[in-house]
């Protein structure tokens, strides 16, 4: 605990013997082992105080957790009941997309590739290159 070898022991001992005397000594080691047991067993009652504490943090954590998985459910099905039903039988077409303007700028590597050989083939027709 201390790292206190027996030859250190000793030594306190010695000088607890000088400096109290032999009809003190029995008397301060009672005190001093009632003193830690008082200390181990404030200890013990703070270790369980913690743990009881802890305890009912985790049954809250349980208990918020639950309830906040039993809501999200509600609302996803809430929500999926509301997509799941046609809003009505005449239902306009989806937008198409626009179609890539020969100028405008790729997105992906592979768009710049396939631009890059296009754009090198209408070169060789019209006998200019269009790389530098």
């Amino acid at each position: 605990m201390f790292n206190i070898g027996l030859p250190e022991l000793l030594i306190i001992v010695a000088v607890a013997l000088i400096v109290f005397g032999p009809n003190k000594l029995p008397e301060l080691a009672r005190a001093f082992g009632r003193a830690m047991r008082e200390f181990k067993k404030a200890t013990e009652e703070v270790k369980q105080s913690f743990e009881a504490e802890t305890r009912d943090l985790e049954e809250f954590k349980t208990q918020i957790t639950e309830e906040h998985i039993t809501n999200l459910i509600e609302e996803t099905s809430a929500s999926t009941e509301a997509i799941s039903e046609p809003a009505s039988s005449t239902e306009a077409p989806a937008p198409e997309q626009p179609s890539p303007v020969g100028d405008s700028i790729p997105l992906f590597a592979a768009d710049t590739a396939e631009t890059a050989k296009r754009e090198d083939e209408e070169g060789k027709k019209e006998g200019t290159s269009t790389r530098g």
